[in-house]
């Protein structure tokens, strides 16, 4: 229990400073796949930005499809 709640911490303060993420941390932030990543994109679930060829995500969009609406 202690160890998870270091693992939540360290990665919150790791995610509180990035503004833009790629796909790698955008899966580890969603908890799920790059491949899962790639189809959100694709079907429109979730924008995404290029950059010298390569997606780029807000954490602000990411945070979007967190939190849930009401």
């Amino acid at each position: 229990m202690v160890k998870s709640l270091v693992e939540e911490s360290t990665s919150a303060l790791l995610f509180d400073k990035l503004k833009w993420m790629n796909a790698r941390e955008a899966a580890f932030y969603l908890r799920v796949s790059v491949g899962q990543i790639r189809n959100m994109v694709w079907r429109g679930q979730l924008k995404s930005y290029k950059f010298r060829n390569r997606l780029r995500f807000l954490r602000t969009d990411l945070e979007r499809l967190v939190k849930p609406s009401f």
